[in-house]
């Protein structure tokens, strides 16, 4: 690794714990860029030429079309089997423990490719740290391979019953474009993966130094949004840099270039940082309850009280 590694701020956790809004608020910062979920990147968001935040489809998108044309040697159809075949969830174990059981072809070919597209986006942004939302740990495993690279991982918690009810209610398009929806889950499907994906992270974290990991609660960021980005520069080492926030909690959001994810991250202009709460007051409490059971094993360990 060189003395001077691109670093990348790799959110992890559970879908709608305002991954995507964190990202944003992270990625106006100077030498910050906020990539949104790249291990989407081959398929579907290149493949299906998907829209990046900044309105224009990635093929027309002043970053992400100079990045693709530098890697235009790469065959897609290759990159998108690649990226399909090693970013399972089912993979992160083997991902982690690699290369204990031989070569693994797809894994490598994907490692160099996204090494190279990781570079590539640092010279066209000018970026130090690219802020990657993929939330995914099995993909996190394969970044953590990557060599020339410093991973941070910062892993995002929020309420399960929040989670759950944003699951069952919010309706967004899916990146896999031609008018489909993010599948909408129960309060004990959307948990169970809440349970899942929290503990992956956790294992995840256990391959990575003390310095580079770092757990945030979603109720936490909003309660301090300001205070909760200092932290956050100071975790990856860029703390000599200007806020982009107006105040306490309000900050300035210019156009972005993520790609995949939350349609927040599609907001531009002044976004002032605080907990609705809608779940409080709307969510049916028979799904309240199932949710907050299937966590309950968990709860505790993360800061959430079982009654409300």
């Amino acid at each position: 690794m060189s003395q001077n590694p691109i670093k990348i701020l790799y959110v992890l956790g559970r879908g709608r714990s305002g991954s995507t809004i964190l990202a944003s608020v992270i990625g106006e910062h100077e030498r910050f860029f906020s990539a949104g979920e790249v291990r989407y990147l081959w398929d579907p968001v290149v493949t299906h030429d998907a829209q990046c935040a900044c309105g224009r489809s990635v093929s027309a998108c002043p970053v992400w079309a100079e990045v693709l044309q530098r890697l235009d040697d790469v065959s897609v159809d290759d990159a998108a089997r690649w990226q399909r075949e090693v970013v399972k969830e089912r993979n992160l174990l083997k991902v982690l423990r690699y290369p204990r059981r031989g070569r693994w072809e797809a894994l490598e070919a994907y490692r160099s490719v996204m090494e190279r597209m990781y570079s590539t986006l640092a010279e066209v942004t000018g970026a130090s740290v690219i802020v990657d939302s993929s939330k995914r740990p099995s993909y996190a495993a394969v970044v953590r391979l990557m060599q020339g690279y410093g991973l941070y991982s910062l892993h995002m918690l929020r309420d399960p019953r929040a989670s759950a009810y944003s699951w069952a209610s919010r309706r967004h398009a899916s990146v896999f474009g031609g008018g489909t929806e993010v599948k909408r889950r129960g309060a004990v499907d959307s948990t169970i993966r809440w349970n899942i994906l929290n503990l992956e992270a956790e294992l995840l974290a256990r391959y990575l130094p003390p310095e580079r990991r770092l757990r945030l609660r979603y109720e936490d960021f909003v309660a301090a949004p300001r205070d909760t980005a200092e932290m956050i520069k100071s975790f990856v080492g860029e703390e000599d840099i200007p806020s982009p926030f107006v105040d306490q909690r309000t900050v300035t959001l210019t156009s972005n270039h993520a790609i995949a994810g939350n349609p927040s991250r599609f907001s531009t202009g002044e976004l002032t940082i605080k907990e609705t709460g809608d779940w409080l007051t709307h969510q049916r409490p028979r799904d309240r309850f199932m949710a907050s059971a299937v966590a309950f094993p968990y709860m505790r360990r993360y800061g959430y009280p079982f009654r409300l």
